[in-house]
């Protein structure tokens, strides 16, 4: 609350007076104080807005956490996904390498062609390539989450 202080003074002559005023100069001196008791609620009002934008501050604090640990979450289960993917393509890798034996074999004592054995090339050939990847993918995974983990530890530490 900001008060003021003023004061007045003015001094002057009369040229038309009463007879019963023998002067014809006069003074006067006066003063004002103002304190501003209502203001339109402007205090109250800022001290409202203020309480709004720390409840803003601080809801936005909680949806960037929220949205960190989902997205650590999110990592996490495709980290999981990613390995679990890797013993279903090594279980397709070495049915394929036992396919590829048999057409071998078959072959060899002739109760099969070449397309056979070309054939179960090509099934092992895209296992391999299905393993492969499956082992990238959770290795990317894997870096994923522990960016994702940082970036949780650097925000919380920054609170």
């Amino acid at each position: 609350m900001d008060a003021t202080v003023s004061a007045l003074g003015a001094v002057g002559g009369t040229p038309v007076r009463a007879d019963q005023i023998e002067s014809s100069w006069y003074g006067a001196v006066g003063g004002n104080i103002t304190i501003p008791v209502f203001n339109g609620f402007l205090y109250d009002a800022e001290a409202k807005e203020a309480k709004l934008r720390a409840q803003a501050a601080q809801e936005d604090v909680r949806n960037l956490r929220d949205t960190i640990a989902r997205d650590v979450r999110t990592a996490v289960l495709n980290a999981q996904t990613a390995y679990q993917r890797i013993a279903v393509t090594q279980e397709l890798l070495d049915q394929a390498n036992f396919a590829l034996d048999l057409a071998t074999a078959r072959y060899k004592i002739g109760l099969s062609g070449i397309v056979e054995i070309s054939q179960a090339q090509l099934n092992q050939t895209q296992a391999e390539i299905e393993n492969t990847n499956a082992r990238y993918a959770y290795q990317t995974a894997l870096a994923l989450v522990a960016m994702r983990w940082d970036s949780k530890k650097s925000s919380v530490s920054d609170q």
